[in-house]
């Protein structure tokens, strides 16, 4: 019997592309305090009462890179101080690597970070990006399957 061990992944750096939808410097509905919002492209719902609608579907548009994203948080560092960063969307998971390599930065530089997904993506949410977000807003769409289905517009 052979086993073979998984190689373990490098952790997504600062070099990480991805999309961003907008920027909020500002928000103060998205977690705890003063929240810089990181709101991402793509989405695989389509729910009825999209706040992000623009977002939707696949990531697309010009990447930037995590590296660039924590340069523009840190400058609003000293405003942060008791609030943070929160990454939301469109739905965050659809770039985890992305996502990780924000979140990982932003613990570094001392600020609180806090994910806001849908869980859709869920599995994608790894042990290792999760080590690195202090609060999961978790948007929880209906508990009942056909309202879920029906909100969101997926099967």
């Amino acid at each position: 019997m052979t086993v073979t061990m998984e190689q373990p992944r490098t952790a997504p750096g600062a070099d990480t592309e991805g999309f961003v939808e907008t920027i909020e410097t500002c928000g103060a509905v998205d977690g705890p305090g003063l929240r810089y919002v990181v709101f991402t492209r793509g989405c695989p719902l389509q729910c009825q009462y999209c706040h992000n609608p623009e977002t939707q579907g696949k990531p697309r548009g010009d990447a930037t890179t995590a590296g660039d994203v924590l340069a523009d948080v840190l400058r609003y560092k000293a405003f942060l101080r008791r609030g943070g960063l929160t990454v939301s969307g469109g739905e965050p998971l659809m770039q985890p690597d992305f996502v990780h390599a924000i979140m990982r930065g932003a613990k570094e530089a001392g600020l609180h970070t806090a994910l806001d997904t849908s869980g859709y993506l869920g599995a994608r949410a790894s042990n290792e990006l999760l080590e690195h977000v202090d609060l999961v807003l978790l948007d929880i769409k209906s508990g009942l399957t056909s309202t879920y289905r029906n909100v969101t517009r997926v099967q």
